[in-house]
């Protein structure tokens, strides 16, 4: 086994997490969380070296959101505005 597959297999525990689909609303949250922080961390940037990790971490967020909260269809502004402030 080469060196980088056992030092990614010490810290599994910990990488997992991020690169496992949200099945949950609290999985969600923690993929939120650690996007922000990876954000935070300057991971927006394409040539830092966890940017990679953001971005699926990212795609991760998008497919749970796609799939929980769906965006309505064509809409006029009064709908819109009805449906993100959840008047009726």
């Amino acid at each position: 086994m080469n060196a980088r597959l056992s030092t990614a297999l010490m810290h599994w525990d910990y990488i997992a997490p991020l690169l496992t689909p949200a099945s949950t609303e609290d999985e969600y949250q923690a993929l939120v969380e650690s996007l922000d922080a990876l954000l935070d961390s300057g991971a927006a940037d394409e040539a830092h070296p966890l940017a990679g990790l953001a971005g699926m971490v990212g795609d991760l967020v998008s497919a749970y959101e796609q799939k929980h909260y769906p965006m309505p269809g064509e809409m006029s502004g009064v709908e819109a505005l009805c449906f993100f402030y959840g008047a009726r």
